[in-house]
């Protein structure tokens, strides 16, 4: 028979999305309003990853699935290949010409919306790695 509860559980109210949704978009606006490239900038990308990451590593998954060696060799495959991908436009010069990642996305981030969005996908991709 399985525990009821685990240590590293959510509390109800936050499972239950009463407070975590608009915390979650109540910090979205705020954070979205500092500007691009900058300390509070950082800070606000930072703070929710580490915290999401914090989460990640205590919880325990509620079920396991075996992963084939063919599944792990594609994702690692393209994780190696976006690194690289960022590391060779970054010593190429990390311009237009050499673009990494950033400069791609810098466009829709440059705007007050496209940073809301950027920040809603970014801790909507880490809440849903960490329930995995």
């Amino acid at each position: 028979m399985e525990p009821t509860t685990r240590p590293f559980d959510v509390p109800a109210p936050l499972r239950r999305g009463r407070l975590l949704w608009p915390a979650l978009v109540g910090y979205v606006l705020v954070a979205a309003s500092a500007r691009p490239l900058t300390g509070p900038a950082a800070v606000a990308v930072l703070l929710p990853g580490c915290a999401l990451l914090g989460v990640g590593l205590r919880r325990t998954p509620t079920r396991q699935r075996a992963v084939g060696r063919r599944t792990a060799a594609t994702w690692l495959g393209l994780g190696v290949l976006f690194c690289l991908w960022e590391l060779g436009a970054f010593l190429a010069g990390n311009d237009e010409a050499h673009p990494t990642f950033s400069i791609l996305a810098d466009p829709l981030l440059a705007t007050y919306p496209g940073r809301v969005a950027g920040y809603l996908l970014w801790l909507g991709t880490g809440g849903w790695l960490v329930t995995r």
